[in-house]
């Protein structure tokens, strides 16, 4: 019109541009609402047919089509297109296409609104798939810069799961299972953090929805990295069905697989080793609801110790002995007590010398190997006390309790040298490195002496209570009362018994202690690790209480499985 061009020429001239560059957007300003008002009209007419509304397919097909018209109809779109989509699947294709765009689109109000309205989809349908479509999108959305786009993806994911928890689950194990490395971190990082967050809606009130996650979880773990091991062992840690004996027997199948126990143990393969040292350690925290370690005991005395000294890094073997004690502290069953027993037996045997018939140089006596396995047949020669008591095995206990009692002479030695080391430390001079070492060494060389002296009562007692030098102990299943002291009548605590030292009860024990003393020098330690005037020789032990390695979460690189490549070294 006449005013039109008017106001056309008037905005050209206080602009400074010409008139057919402002004739251009007052076209598009009109286009733009005559497609709003389009929809708007197609809107109507969906909405007016009540339960007819799939009688009016072009309705649906002109919102679809907007999607890629101008900004006033893409902003509408989203919202249009998800309320009406469950009444045209022969539409859905299309449809979901509409929304992808919307979705990837530069206006971050367009891009908002789109992967808000996403879905709705889902609502009302009867096709579960589209659960698993939508959760799929919004996973391979998850690595997004922009918080705004981040916060409505995983309100959006939420939403699905709670609509169908199984087929969302479906579509976000499908990207992690993908090739996209960005996308698998951040969906690993969200069943760890929103999706636990919403376990008690999700998974403690259904039972088959935590089956589910374990068998998606079970497929992914065939290839997967040291890191995503332990994160996807944390997910399945929070699952109320693993309490269950089904469960836990589910959960160390899983773990057994991954930790390769068929195969035959190569001492110097280090990526297997800490496989197997990373599988067990978490096997252990499921021991705590009933999981049995009786697979990882068994390969362990079967396969590893008899090889061990083949093993070509000290903190590995010393490792891979800490985990046969923490293994024995869930598991004393006699039948695994009968396969597991002998190969530590001998073990022991090969670690406990003999006294020297000679004047010489005293053999090295390695504590914290002989604390680790000697604890392990404590535990487990209790459920089996014939194998030192029988009558057949007359000489192999009297030969075993020779190698016994050299052996605490050297610990009670060493433990005594230790005690003077430490005597008068304040506490922060007990904080230091060298400190630290000799406290661990104290509390090995008391358990080695206070595990022996159970072999010297006749019968052998196996009543010994010790926690373990690095810490480890078995958790109670119910905690109880605080036992206090028992006192005697008048109130006082009576005095604790000083432990009689370690006597062999055979022919040398019936001489006298002077003519014992004249034949047989005291144990001397080499001079070295631990401060200048004390050592133990082959003494190691690690200053973390657990290992030389760490085992938490970001300790390793590299996957289990063979597919993608890459070492268990380059994550230690």
């Amino acid at each position: 019109t006449r005013d039109t061009s008017k106001h056309v020429r008037t905005r050209a001239r206080n602009t400074g541009g010409c008139v057919l560059s402002v004739c251009c957007e007052a076209a598009m300003a009109e286009s733009d609402s005559s497609g709003v008002e389009e929809m708007y009209r197609n809107f109507g007419v969906l909405a007016d047919a009540g339960d007819k509304v799939s009688e009016h397919p072009e309705a649906f097909k002109g919102i679809v089509k907007a999607a890629k018209g101008s900004s006033g109809e893409k902003k509408l779109a989203a919202g249009f297109i998800t309320r009406f989509f469950r009444h045209f699947p022969e539409l859905a294709d299309s449809a979901m296409d509409a929304m992808l765009d919307l979705i990837e689109d530069e206006d971050p109000m367009i891009r908002h609104s789109a992967i808000k309205s996403l879905p709705d989809i889902c609502k009302g349908s009867s096709d579960p798939t589209l659960c698993t479509r939508v959760a799929d999108v919004l996973t391979q959305l998850l690595p997004t810069d922009d918080p705004v786009d981040l916060n409505h993806v995983k309100t959006g994911m939420a939403a699905v799961l709670q609509i169908d928890t199984q087929h969302a689950l479906q579509g976000i194990f499908g990207q992690i299972m993908g090739e996209d490395e960005g996308v698998r971190e951040k969906a690993l990082d969200y069943l760890s953090s929103s999706l636990m967050s919403m376990r008690h809606k999700l998974f403690l009130t259904n039972q088959d929805n935590e089956k589910c996650l374990m068998e998606h979880v079970r497929k992914v773990l065939a290839d997967v990295t040291g890191e995503e091991f332990e994160t996807l062992m944390e997910v399945l840690g929070r699952l109320q069905y693993l309490s269950t004996p089904e469960g836990s027997q589910a959960i160390g199948e899983i773990i057994s697989e991954q930790a390769e126990l068929s195969s035959e143990f190569q001492p110097t393969d280090t990526e297997s080793i800490d496989r197997f040292a990373t599988c067990f350690r978490q096997a252990l925290k499921f021991c705590k609801r009933g999981s049995s370690p009786a697979p990882f005991l068994r390969y362990l005395s079967s396969q590893i110790l008899p090889q061990l000294s083949a093993v070509p890094e000290e903190p590995s073997r010393q490792e891979l002995l800490r985990l046969l004690a923490e293994g024995c502290l869930y598991e004393t069953e006699e039948a695994c007590a009968q396969d597991c027993i002998l190969p530590i037996f001998n073990f022991l045997v090969e670690h406990m010398p003999l006294p020297p018939a000679e004047e010489g140089e005293p053999p090295k006596l390695q504590f914290s190997a002989v604390e680790c396995a000697l604890f392990s047949f404590h535990r487990l020669v209790k459920e089996m006390p014939e194998f030192l008591a029988a009558d057949d095995n007359a000489e192999r206990f009297k030969d075993f309790r020779q190698r016994l009692q050299y052996f605490a002479r050297g610990s009670q030695s060493y433990h005594a040298q230790l005690q003077a080391a430490l005597k008068g430390k304040n506490t922060l001079e007990l904080k230091d490195e060298q400190n630290k070492l000799r406290t661990v060494a104290l509390k090995t060389t008391a358990n080695i002496s206070a595990l022996i002296r159970d072999f010297f009562h006749n019968p052998p007692s196996y009543k010994a209570t010790v926690q373990l030098s690095w810490g480890a102990k078995k958790p109670d299943s119910v905690p109880g009362p605080r036992k206090r002291a028992t006192s005697s009548s008048d109130g006082a605590t009576p005095p604790k018994r000083k432990p009689s030292p370690i006597r062999f009860e055979g022919g040398a024990s019936q001489e006298p202690k002077s003519s014992r003393k004249q034949d047989r020098s005291l144990y001397e330690f080499p001079k070295g690790r631990f401060s200048k005037d004390i050592s133990n020789g082959d003494f190691e032990q690690s200053q973390d209480g657990r290992g030389y390695r760490g085992r938490g979460r970001g300790s390793r690189r590299g996957r289990f499985g063979k597919r993608r490549g890459g070492s268990w070294r380059e994550y230690s």
